[in-house]
C-alpha cells in the first residue's frame, strides 16, 4: 500500500471513530510503528489531524471542512446562497429539522460559529457533530439504519422517533419539483418516505430548491407543494413559475 493510500484510510477510519491509535494502524497497515508515527506527524503537518500520547484525533471542522471542499466550487457558491436565506428565517428559541443534503450541512457550518438558541434535529451524522460544537444549540439525533453512502440515517426507527417531534420550521430540499402537477420529488423510495414524514412535522415547511429544480423530475414523488408552503429558491426562478406559485400561496423567498 502506497503512502497516500495509506493516509487517506487513516482519514476515513477518524471520520468513523475520531481517534486512532498507533498500535492499531500498525497491525491494521501491517507495517511498523516508526512508520505509523511518520505518516501521523506528516499528517498532522498538513493540518489534517492532531497527534496525541500513543495515536492522533480528528481535527474538527466548521464551514471549511473536506467535505465542504468536496462540493464544486460554482455549486458551493449557489448552495451558500440557499443556505443564507435558511438562516435568515430562523429565530431564538426555533426548533427545527435540517435534511441530510448539502445545503443543509453549510446550514450547520454557518450555525457553528452563530449565537443564536435553537433546538435542532437532523438524520445526518456530520450535521449532528459539526452543530454539537455551538453549546447553544440543543442537537437531536433520531437513530435508525446509518446510510454510509448519504451519512444519514434514514428507516422504520428514524421515521416513527422524529413522528413523535413537534417542530416550528422543517427545511427538506427537493430533487426535482413538477411544477404542473405540484410534486416534490427525490432520488431514492427511503429518501422520500423520510422526507415526508418530516415534512408532517413542521408547523411550517420550506422547501430548497434552486431555479433550476422547477425543469426536472426525480424517480420518486414525496409529496406536492401546498398553500402555505415557503420555497426558498434564487433570483433566477423564472417569472411564469413564481406566478403559478404565488397564485397557490406558496410563499417565494429569492432574496
Amino acid at each position: 500500500m502506497f503512502v497516500e493510500e495509506r493516509k487517506q484510510r487513516i482519514l476515513n477510519i477518524l471520520k468513523q471513530k475520531e481517534k486512532v491509535n498507533v498500535n492499531e494502524l500498525s497491525d491494521i497497515f501491517s507495517v511498523s510503528k516508526v512508520i505509523v508515527r511518520k505518516d501521523l506527524c506528516q499528517m498532522e503537518n498538513d493540518g489534517l489531524l492532531t497527534r496525541t500520547h500513543g495515536g492522533a484525533i480528528s481535527n474538527k471542522k466548521g464551514a471549511d471542512s473536506d467535505l465542504l471542499k468536496n462540493i464544486l466550487r460554482e455549486d458551493l457558491e449557489l448552495k451558500t446562497d440557499l443556505a443564507q436565506k435558511v438562516i435568515s428565517t430562523l429565530k431564538e428559541g426555533d426548533k427545527i429539522f435540517l435534511d441530510d443534503s448539502n445545503i443543509s450541512l453549510i446550514v450547520a457550518s454557518i450555525l457553528q460559529k452563530k449565537k443564536i438558541k435553537l433546538a435542532v434535529i437532523s438524520n445526518r451524522l456530520e450535521i449532528q457533530k459539526i452543530l454539537a460544537e455551538n453549546k447553544e444549540i440543543e442537537v437531536i439525533s433520531l437513530g435508525g439504519v446509518y446510510n454510509l453512502k448519504t451519512d444519514s440515517f434514514i428507516g422504520d426507527i428514524a421515521i416513527e422517533n422524529l413522528q413523535r417531534f413537534n417542530l416550528n420550521k422543517v427545511f427538506i430540499e427537493t430533487g426535482g419539483i413538477n411544477i404542473e402537477k405540484m410534486q416534490l420529488s427525490t432520488f431514492s423510495i427511503a429518501d422520500g418516505k423520510f422526507k415526508k414524514t418530516a415534512l408532517k412535522s413542521g408547523m411550517e415547511v420550506f422547501i430548497i430548491a434552486h431555479s433550476n429544480k422547477f425543469f426536472q423530475d426525480s424517480i420518486y414523488n414525496f409529496s406536492t407543494l401546498k398553500s402555505g408552503m415557503n420555497v426558498i429558491t434564487d433570483l433566477k426562478i423564472c417569472s411564469d413559475i413564481e406566478k403559478i406559485l404565488s397564485e397557490k400561496n406558496i410563499n417565494i423567498i429569492k432574496e
